[in-house]
């Protein structure tokens, strides 16, 4: 170890000391050392002086630092108050709401942790004001010693916050860090987007709930924390690019790249160490002295330590420290190790790959058993997989970001098609391979508090024992012992094969060129064959997903149209959702109708409209009283898009596919909503969707009052409904049985959330349907479930695995989506004024809509041209409602073409 390396462990030491003291212990240790340090001077023991002047130094720091200083009283904890606060940091998103770390300003100091609605968004310098009251940190559990880690005293539900924006500094280079995100977003599906954003900008918020811990199970939390990888990236990117400057000038300007950077990708422990790092042996080599990486990295923690010595306590400081320091010391050594113990015909690549991967967990395991109370197995069959795929990831996310800021500039979508490609084979690799490996049987073990030390002390004494000389030669001479007792011989020495010669360097660029342009080759291949594969096939597909206690449905017409009815109270969820099944580069839904506006139903519009180009959007007409409906009227207003109003009535058109709107009536919408619940639930559009012999009914939260209405409007006629969207969750008041009586629908799909606090469905629902004859299926226990039909057959899939009796094979997910329909004009809009006079949205492709209260005219446009395209249009007129019903077809029973692939065809 250099003795700038014994400095740095004693700055260690002394933080880790005096974490969380007062003054008076510092200044008594601090003249303790000072006594050492004079002391081991006059014996010139360098190692002894090396710990003492760390040591004395970080001491210091703390006993000038706490002078003066006295401990914050908690906040009052139980009484309602009006606070004002600064928001310190945000996680991840989760079940609609953001979450949050707050400085408290007024009326009292302190730090809390919060759940805030989805909107406002907050970020990191925002100033916020609520009323709530503070709530007592959790009994037990990691997450209460976390909390009271960070210095958070209590927690608080959020229910309304007025936002202002900060104007400080830092939280202008959040704002930047965020657009940046943004724009990777622009040209990447979720969650390849959020985990871009997280290892290039180091925007962890961002990265999915569910693949953060599959990452954290699989021992790969590093990927998404900026270190060493970036900030080596980031650093040859700038000199390649300044290969012309003198060589004073290119080292300094790649130091102020690499300080930007570290500023932009959030200033954390980790990246400062990387980035003081990089300085210092950049800064070295220009003297003339040789760089070396171990004393760069003493340095490096030495100055984090004098800056801030509550640094020591941060697990991503320790952890990034640790694996480096691994790295350094085990990484060659493993690395020689493995090639000359594995077979001949692995690869250079790999035998490295597997060495700095076991160095690192090597290193980072006491930490992670101490801090964590959790060990990964699966970790070096994870890192081994995802290795080749790290720095091609950072590329790709670093492309995604410049791409997408073109794109959001102006630029043609068409530009993030082979960025969104080697997305989904990089990043997407990445996150297959951590669920994949998180999914194994034993993956992890958590242990518990009593253990986890134990357990850390143990990991501790074995690295000192297998990492050091003085451990491995006492081992060794044990070894030789029990040899010698025993009377056998030792085992001989497995042969070694010399090390494979380096490559010249012009040859491994020949090969890394190679490599490249074959990857590149085979990803154009898989991309025009899977979008070949995923064109519009004739059938008519509608997903009810998975968005939680909510709605949101995805209607896909047999020339590929969307329609999106609704979209869940989880706009994060929603996106995911919506990017599993359509192509990043063609983010398009033709139209959107809002049911209703309540925020399970709406609370995902704002987001979608920010993230997907949405053509038009209908409503029934009523104001929404939540956070997420103001959102998005808000997003309508800063596009200058209007929503139309639906009503009974109305028909859509969707390729070959026809809706008819059942309800509501067009005078019984108020503007305002009289009510909370029932009065905003009876308001919904309900949706009657026809294509060829099939019939599907989606019918909003109606409630048990409009099931007479719509009866006595006809909606039953005589034949069995072939697929219903159950009404409300499938509450108690959902779906009466004289109304399934009439309909007798075959399948039922109810969509709720697990464990939700309202109980959907309920028993007497679920009895009902049963009663009626019809296959139920729920979102909460089946996921995502997917009807489709050509018109004849009727296939059903549950993405929780479950299949309708046809036995059909789930519908793989589009990568591509080619076709895209022809756009035709949409009349003015009614009932739902526009928020102000700008342009309203281009017609929805693939969709007209007729009113009584719009023009019956058809447009200007030649109908045969339209139908060529891959979109239909259909005449403008006012349609009877037998124009839209195909009678005289019996349900078919023998196989249909679909069958031929083992499908059987659902009949009555």
């Amino acid at each position: 170890m250099p003795r700038v390396g014994w400095v740095a462990l004693g700055g260690i030491f002394a933080a880790l000391g005096a974490a969380g003291g007062e003054a008076r212990p510092a200044v008594a240790a601090s003249v303790v050392v000072a006594a050492v340090l004079v002391g081991a001077a006059r014996l010139r023991r360098r190692r002894v002086m090396g710990l003492a002047a760390g040591a004395l130094l970080v001491l210091v720091r703390v006993a000038l630092g706490t002078l003066g200083g006295g401990e914050v009283p908690p906040p009052p904890l139980g009484a309602t108050a009006d606070w004002t606060a600064s928001v310190v940091s945000i996680g991840a998103p989760a079940e609609g709401e953001q979450r949050a770390v707050l400085e408290l300003l007024s009326p009292s100091p302190g730090r809390a942790w919060a759940r805030l609605p989805r909107y406002p968004a907050v970020i990191p310098g925002d100033r916020i004001r609520f009323r709530a009251a503070l709530e007592p940190l959790p009994v037990d559990g990691g997450f209460a010693t976390y909390l009271a880690r960070i210095g958070v005293a209590a927690t608080v539900e959020v229910r309304a916050l007025e936002l202002s924006s900060g104007t400080e500094t830092g939280a202008a280079v959040e704002r930047y860090r965020r657009a940046a995100g943004d724009a990777a977003a622009a040209v990447l599906p979720e969650p390849e987007a959020g985990l871009a954003a997280g290892i290039v900008i180091g925007l962890r918020d961002r990265v999915d709930r569910s693949v953060a811990a599959d990452l954290t199970t699989a021992g790969l939390s590093h990927v998404v924390a900026i270190s060493g990888w970036n900030i080596a990236l980031v650093g040859a990117l700038a000199a390649a690019a300044l290969r012309r400057w003198s060589r004073r000038r290119r080292t300094l300007a790649t130091i102020a790249v690499i300080a930007g950077y570290s500023v932009l990708a959030g200033g954390g422990a980790s990246v400062l160490r990387a980035a003081l790092m990089a300085a210092v042996v950049l800064a070295t080599r220009e003297t003339g002295r040789p760089g070396r990486a171990a004393a760069a990295l003493g340095v490096a923690v030495w100055a984090l330590l004098l800056v801030d010595p509550e640094t020591v306590t941060d697990p991503g400081f320790a952890l990034s420290v640790a694996a480096t320091a691994g790295l350094l010391a085990w990484g060659g050594p493993l690395t020689e190790a493995l090639r000359r113990r594995l077979p001949a015909r692995w690869p250079a690549w790999l035998c490295e790959s597997l060495g700095v991967s076991l160095a690192a967990q090597a290193a980072t395991l006491p930490i992670v058993l101490f801090a964590f109370g959790r060990v990964s197995f699966v970790a070096p069959l994870a890192n081994l997989l995802v290795a080749p795929l790290i720095a091609p990831a950072m590329a790709v996310g670093a492309a995604a970001v410049a791409v997408g800021g073109l794109v959001a500039a102006g630029a043609p979508a068409a530009l993030g098609v082979p960025v969104a490609v080697a997305g989904r084979i990089t990043l997407g690799g990445i996150v297959a391979v951590g669920h994949a490996t998180a999914a194994l049987p034993f993956a992890s073990l958590t242990l518990d508090e009593r253990t986890a030390p134990l357990a850390g002390l143990l990991a501790a004494g074995a690295l000192l024992v297998a990492g050091t000389r003085q451990g491995r030669a006492a081992l060794g001479t044990l070894r030789s012992l029990g040899a010698l007792r025993s009377g056998k011989p030792g085992r001989r020495a497995a042969a070694r094969r010399p090390a494979a010669p380096r490559a010249q360097s012009g040859h491994r660029a020949a090969n890394v060129v190679t490599r490249a342009a074959v990857i590149g080759l085979a990803a154009i291949v898989a991309a025009v064959a899977l979008g070949a594969a995923a064109r519009p096939d004739g059938r008519l597909r509608l997903t009810v997903l998975d968005i939680g206690q909510g709605d949101a449905i995805l209607l896909e017409g047999d020339r590929g149209s969307r329609l999106l009815v609704d979209s869940g109270p989880d706009p994060d969820r929603l996106l995911a959702l919506l990017d599993a099944r359509l192509p990043p580069w063609d983010r398009r839904i033709d139209l959107v109708v809002l049911t209703h506006p309540h925020e399970d139903h709406a609370s995902g519009l704002a987001l979608l409209l920010a993230r997907y180009r949405v053509d038009a959007i209908a409503e029934p007409g009523m104001r929404g009283p939540g956070p997420g409906y103001a959102a998005y009227r808000a997003a309508l207003a800063s596009l200058g898009l209007a929503s139309r109003r639906l009503a009974a009535g109305d028909h859509l058109a969707l390729d070959g596919a026809t809706i008819e709107v059942r309800w509501p009536p067009r005078d019984g919408v108020p503007a305002e909503p009289p009510d909370a619940g029932t009065g905003i639930n009876n308001v919904s559009l309900v949706l009657d969707v026809r294509f060829g012999e099939r019939r599907l009914l989606l019918m909003g939260d109606v409630e048990e009052q409009i099931d007479p209405q719509l009866l006595s409007g006809g909606i039953a006629d005589g034949q069995r409904l072939d697929v219903l969207k159950v009404a409300h969750h499938g509450s108690r008041t959902s779906s009466t049985e004289a109304f399934l009586g009439a309909l007798r629908p075959r399948v039922a799909i109810v969509s709720a959330g697990t464990g939700n606090p309202y109980g959907h469905p309920t028993a007497q629902a679920l009895e009902r349907l049963h009663a009626a004859g019809a296959r139920t299926y729920r979102t909460d226990r089946d996921g995502s479930v997917t009807v489709d039909t050509d018109g004849h057959d009727l296939r059903v899939h549950a993405s929780g695995g479950r299949e309708a009796a046809t036995g059909t094979a789930p519908q793989p997910l589009a990568l591509f989506r080619c076709g895209a329909p022809r756009i035709a004009g949409w009349p003015s809009p009614t009932g739902v004024s526009p928020l102000h006079s700008s342009p309203t949205s281009g017609p929805p492709p693939g969709i007209s809509v007729t009113s009584r209260a719009w023009p019956r005219s058809p447009p200007s446009w030649p109908i045969a041209s339209q139908r060529a395209a891959s979109g239909s249009i259909v005449a403008w007129s006012r349609r009877r409602r037998s124009s839209t019903t195909w009678t005289g077809f019996s349900p078919p029973t023998t196989r249909s073409a679909s069958s031929r692939m083992g499908t059987r065809a659902l009949a009555g």
